[in-house]
């Protein structure tokens, strides 16, 4: 019963049990080199006065201090940068003791034990300066931008706040601080147009460099780690940047912080109803995507109205004993809705045409989804991994055997290219 209760405490808060440990440890390399500086301090004393013992006493415990402090009590290794913090802390802590020795001195304490006492009250400061020292580093921070689509940003944003996560940097997203309105990111800290305005300021005037992950240009995983590591502040451009693993592994994290807004929400789920919650019904999300399609991979993957139709109607022949409600989102503001009816007349069909986020909500809240190859229905499958079918050609037939899940199609989309 203790074991597990240590687990769960080492589990849920492994900072603080990471900072007992050292204290623990910093207690034991205090007791050694209090007890060599107070072994010179006494022997200096018989022959000098109390301030002079005490320099000597502390400088002779200082070269034991540093040794233990860095291997011991933070189990790091010795650095220029680690060894100027240990000197300059404990010129804070010198100048520190020395006045409390004169106070102590000067309160008519005996010579033996004002030393002790100031140690007592200086050890925890010490071991605060000397933390902050050996632990704390600032951290990265990343502003992460790019020109295209919504979704095409969420994913952006979730490779490099991932990346970010496990390397204990920061990641903020300059476009979800002015744009796309839709999420809880948004009203996260940093996430404001004046952070965004002054980041982009700074990267325009080369103050802030960037990292641009082209994709004519990408790298493997370990090229784009290198890149990241050589900056301590960048204005990260291009969506093609990607750390899958790492992505799977924070991908709760990335759920929360594109959370739908409350109104987006409500918005949404009012569209679905009263079909959203019903038994018996089978909710299908149909994202048409037309606009740049039309030229996008030669027109490879713009599907007319007539070839959507089919693979509805297919996917309502495989699942007769259900009623089918279609969710149709889109952006071609001239889909014909009464000819979508009379191809399906078995299936009820919903038009949603609302926000570009309240569609994304009605798509993450069906129970299939199928469309063209697109980041949009991408990150819709995302949120309740529901299951999609990127169509892959016009004359392709549905089959439930080729409905596949985020987890899977997110480390795909290479070789779809920029969708």
């Amino acid at each position: 019963m203790a074991t597990n209760w240590i687990d769960k405490l080492r589990n849920r808060y492994p900072d603080r049990v990471q900072d007992f440990w050292r204290v623990v440890r910093f207690g034991i390399t205090g007791t050694v080199s209090s007890l060599i500086h107070y072994a010179a301090y006494c022997a200096v004393i018989t022959w000098t006065g109390a301030a002079l013992a005490y320099t000597v006493g502390y400088a002779v415990g200082l070269i034991c201090n540093y040794a233990l402090t860095t291997y011991f009590t933070f189990q790091r290794h010795p650095s220029r940068n680690n060894l100027a913090g240990f000197i300059g802390s404990h010129i804070l802590n010198y100048i520190l003791e020395i006045v409390l020795l004169e106070v102590f001195l000067w309160m008519g304490l005996s010579q033996f034990l004002a030393p002790i006492l100031v140690m007592v009250i200086v050890v925890p400061i010490n071991f605060l300066l000397l933390r902050y020292v050996f632990i704390h580093r600032v951290a990265q921070t990343f502003f992460v931008h790019d020109r295209g689509q919504m979704c095409n940003n969420i994913l952006q944003f979730g490779h490099i706040y991932a990346w970010a996560r496990e390397n204990d940097a920061h990641a903020i997203s300059v476009r979800f601080a002015y744009k796309y309105q839709f999420f809880h990111i948004c009203q996260t800290p940093w996430h404001k147009f004046t952070v965004y305005a002054l980041a982009k300021f700074a990267a325009k005037v080369h103050l802030l460099p960037t990292v641009d992950f082209d994709i004519d240009k990408q790298p493997d995983e370990t090229g784009m780690d290198r890149l990241l590591r050589c900056h301590r502040w960048a204005w990260v451009d291009g969506w093609s940047v990607h750390f899958h693993d790492l992505f799977a592994k924070y991908i709760d994290e990335i759920r929360a912080l594109f959370a739908f807004l409350p109104e987006v929400e409500q918005a949404a789920q009012s569209r679905m109803l009263p079909w959203l919650t019903q038994q018996g019904v089978i909710k299908l999300g149909v994202h048409i995507r037309r606009g740049d399609y039309a030229r996008f991979m030669g027109g490879r993957y713009f599907y007319d109205d007539a070839t959507m139709q089919r693979f509805i109607s297919e996917f309502q022949q495989q699942h007769r004993d259900k009623k089918l409600v279609v969710y149709v989102c889109g952006n071609d503001p001239m889909l014909d809705q009464n000819a979508y009816r009379e191809a399906v007349p078995k299936a009820t069909f919903v038009f949603p045409a609302g926000n570009p986020g309240e569609d994304l909500c009605v798509l993450s809240h069906c129970d299939y989804i199928i469309g063209a190859p697109s980041t949009f229905s991408l990150v819709a499958s995302m949120y309740h991994r529901v299951p999609i079918w990127w169509i892959p050609a016009a004359d392709a037939m549905l089959d439930e055997n080729n409905f596949c899940h985020f987890d899977t199609l997110f480390r795909q989309i290479g070789v779809y290219h920029s969708l």
